[in-house]
């Protein structure tokens, strides 16, 4: 975070109110709780924003899933990179604490799961901690036992709250998400959702907000590596596809499934195979 400028607070408890270009937020904890469901939220309003992102994360190598993290820099202004050191550290475990608290700048903010979580005394003069009990206010939000679903969207609304991000923007992005499902599990996500974002925040001693974007000529896209590499492939003129299980590629072809229609295309389901259409100056066994 860089050019602040700090605004009164509204009351004396309150946090002061800064003002920043860009924000480098690393959030770690396992595959399995959604982490990249976060990083993907933010990602998607920060297009839907006029501002510029760029992302990186690491997915375990076991099927059950594992540690992992996603870093995401969300900026006012041009963003080249996902960034170096981040400003904030979000923390689901004691190993998403240990491994990853030094990659904050001096100063940087750790806000970390006091359910799972044993701060390091020694660092609390050298990173700003604020814990919360994430799991435990999650289940309270939405009910159950299940104390692992759902606490990835209360920590987008704290995030919501800490950054002062678009509310309604993010609602509209956590329907579609969850929209297709039964109605019960988009009302939990919503429940979890706002429960985090009416967290008090009064243990920081500043919350954010960006400066404002300039507007774009054309209208902006967001998109993964699969997403990016999907599109690329029709428009170079792919118009065949067929479904092959197998990660990360299932992905693309789940995209190309989608789209190919779109474009006079035509997906089936054998073996894996893309070809260029006959009008491409290739036979359909041509290109596996």
């Amino acid at each position: 975070m860089n050019d602040t400028t700090l605004t009164a607070p509204a009351g004396g408890a309150s946090p002061e109110v800064a003002r920043i270009l860009e924000v480098v937020i690393r959030i770690a904890g396992n595959s399995q709780d959604g982490i990249q469901a976060i990083g993907g939220f933010l990602a998607r309003l920060a297009g839907r924003s006029e501002q510029e992102v760029m992302t990186f994360m690491t997915i375990p190598s076991t099927i059950s899933g594992g540690p992992s993290i996603f870093q995401v820099r969300i900026g006012s202004g041009e963003v080249l990179s996902a960034g170096d050191e981040a400003d904030v550290l979000l923390a689901f475990y004691q190993h998403s604490y240990d491994e990853h608290l030094r990659s904050l700048k001096p100063g940087g903010i750790v806000l970390y799961d006091s359910d799972h979580v044993e701060p390091n005394a020694e660092l609390k003069g050298t990173y700003h901690h604020a814990g919360i009990p994430i799991s435990t206010l999650t289940v309270e939000a939405i009910g159950g036992t299940s104390k692992d679903k759902g606490k990835n969207i209360f920590a987008l609304g704290l995030l919501a709250r800490m950054y002062d991000l678009n509310v309604v923007k993010l609602e509209a992005l956590i329907g579609e998400r969850f929209g297709g499902k039964d109605p019960s599990v988009l009302q939990s996500a919503l429940s979890a959702f706002h429960a985090g974002y009416n967290y008090s925040l009064d243990s920081l001693v500043e919350t954010y907000r960006f400066v404002d974007s300039q507007p774009r000529a054309g209208q902006q896209v967001v998109m993964n590596g699969n997403e990016a590499l999907a599109f690329g492939l029709i428009a170079a003129g792919v118009r065949f596809g067929a479904a092959y299980p197998i990660t990360p590629w299932s992905d693309v072809m789940e995209i190309l499934r989608r789209e190919l229609p779109k474009y006079g295309g035509t997906f089936v389901r054998m073996k894996s195979r893309l070809s260029r259409s006959p009008s491409a100056g290739a036979s359909p066994a041509g290109w596996r």
